[in-house]
């Protein structure tokens, strides 16, 4: 029987799914146990993917198609079970050739890393090595030549579809508040708000939480996904349990996450759990928008600038002020618009005594 390579279950929805962004391996390679032979993105997570046993690889999936988690993606088919593996043809007369297969493609360990790291299919790659084989330089020739026409792939394909569903299966509702941080958040201001996000969060436990279908699933102790921007495209890490570690640690956590972020190296693992996102826009000088929820959680805070506005005293003089916005917005099927102002106003109040 040949063995099953399945898209593996990275996100939270079961009905995720998921593409191959690049195959290492072409139909009819023989490939050893536990050899790279995919990269496959779910999500927001890009991962590879291995041989599970040793044999030959047929059915490979098209790239950059979705494919649900838990489903094939190509199978291995053992030598015992009747499938042999390539048969070297090179001393063969040209009545001994197939004509009905495709091409193989024949590319350098760095073209196919590099392929891999960068979701280029190497069958749409001119080689200038000997016999046509394709090297590190023609893909990276090939990235710098690509149209910037043409379908969504990859990361950015992801992000689409995930914010397309997001848009036509929630009710979203955006709530703004404006918080005034002259006396506080003097420093630290990311690990600071996700700190008090959490804590909002224990004391309003109906936005703490994801969506199963029509039901709603409590979370416990909050983990905070953070809206990290790459060069891919935007990332959601989670922060785990913000309300019980120090400002100190929480900083140091959001560091690494980022800098992983940048790297392509972060773990299925560090976007798994979260029941709530922040997102900050307030470098750019945005004061206030309206981000999508992150499903399958109801509700997410958008962070705006830090702005110096006139206010007044208490004696009446007009003195200079800091101030920042908050946008939540929420899923109006899980959540009425009272307990939503709740949690922003509880919010506001930690922020400005901070």
């Amino acid at each position: 029987m040949p063995t099953s390579v399945l898209m593996p279950p990275i996100g939270e929805d079961e009905d995720e799914e998921g593409i191959v962004t690049a195959w290492l391996v072409d139909d009819g390679d023989h490939v050893d146990a536990d050899q790279l032979i995919a990269t496959i993105q779910v999500e927001k997570v890009a991962a590879d993917v291995e041989a599970p046993v040793a044999g030959v690889v047929r059915g490979l999936v098209e790239l950059n198609e979705p494919v649900p988690q838990g489903a094939p993606i190509c199978e291995v088919h053992e030598v015992s079970d009747g499938v042999s593996a390539p048969m070297d043809t090179s001393d063969a007369g040209p009545s001994e050739q197939r004509h009905d297969e495709p091409a193989r493609v024949v590319a350098s360990p760095a073209a196919k890393r590099v392929a891999r790291e960068l979701g280029v299919d190497l069958t749409t790659v001119h080689g200038s090595g000997p016999d046509g084989r394709i090297t590190e330089a023609d893909v990276a020739e090939a990235v710098g030549s690509v149209s910037t026409g043409g379908e969504l792939e990859g990361l950015r394909g992801v992000i689409a579809r995930n914010m397309l569903e997001s848009a036509r299966s929630t009710a979203p509702v955006t709530l703004t508040t404006t918080v005034d941080v002259t006396g506080s958040l003097p420093d630290r201001v990311t690990p600071r708000i996700l700190k008090a996000v959490a804590l909002a969060l224990i004391d309003h436990p109906r936005i703490n939480g994801v969506r199963d279908g029509d039901r709603f699933v409590p979370g416990g102790s909050p983990d905070i996904a953070l809206a990290i921007q790459t060069d891919e495209g935007l990332v959601a890490p989670v922060v785990r349990s913000p309300a019980d570690r120090s400002l100190d640690e929480i900083a140091v956590d959001v560091e690494s996450l980022a800098e992983r972020a940048r790297s392509r190296t972060l773990s299925m693992e560090d976007y798994r759990g979260a029941t709530f996102t922040v997102t900050n826009l307030g470098s750019f000088g945005i004061e206030a928008f309206t981000p999508i929820i992150n499903l399958p959680q109801i509700a997410i805070l958008g962070v705006g600038a830090i702005r110096t506005v006139p206010g007044f005293d208490a004696s009446g003089a007009v003195v200079a002020r800091r101030e920042m916005t908050l946008s939540l917005t929420f899923d109006h099927a899980f959540v009425d618009g009272a307990p939503a102002a709740g949690f922003l106003a509880h919010l506001r109040g930690m922020l400005e005594a901070s």
